[in-house]
């Protein structure tokens, strides 16, 4: 779902000359900002006056899109000691990835078969 936005910020008195810059400086913020947080938007309409900058931003989507996280670890030779308890590579990779090794997965990669984990983090309003 998508939605007109509208942010305005208010300053002190700018001088004339410099308005045009500052406005599309502020612009330039505003949108990598969005971009960096994979926010999707159509056209963006700049204003500025002496005591204003505003943006008019069209079709912005309330919140982010899920991602798909995936992260490969150590090979499944590796992962395991002589016993087939988990290593401490392969603990240390489930720890770094916040989860207990039982929640992990196997994975054939071209360079054999790893240990890899997978989630999906839902985007933020």
């Amino acid at each position: 779902m998508t939605q007109a936005f509208l942010v305005e910020l208010g300053t002190e008195e700018l001088p004339p000359k410099a308005l045009k810059t500052l406005a599309q400086s502020f612009e330039d913020g505003v949108i990598a900002g969005l971009k960096a947080t994979n926010i999707s938007f159509g056209k963006v309409h700049g204003f500025a006056a002496p005591r204003r900058l505003a943006l008019l931003i069209e079709d912005m989507t309330e919140q982010q899109p899920d991602q798909a996280i995936e992260k490969l670890g150590p090979n499944v030779s590796g992962a395991f000691d002589a016993e087939g308890k988990p290593s401490k590579a392969a603990e240390g990779f489930a720890r770094s990835c916040g989860v207990e090794f039982s929640q992990l997965q196997k994975t054939l990669t071209d360079k054999g078969e790893r240990v890899d984990y997978r989630s999906t983090h839902n985007g933020k309003l």
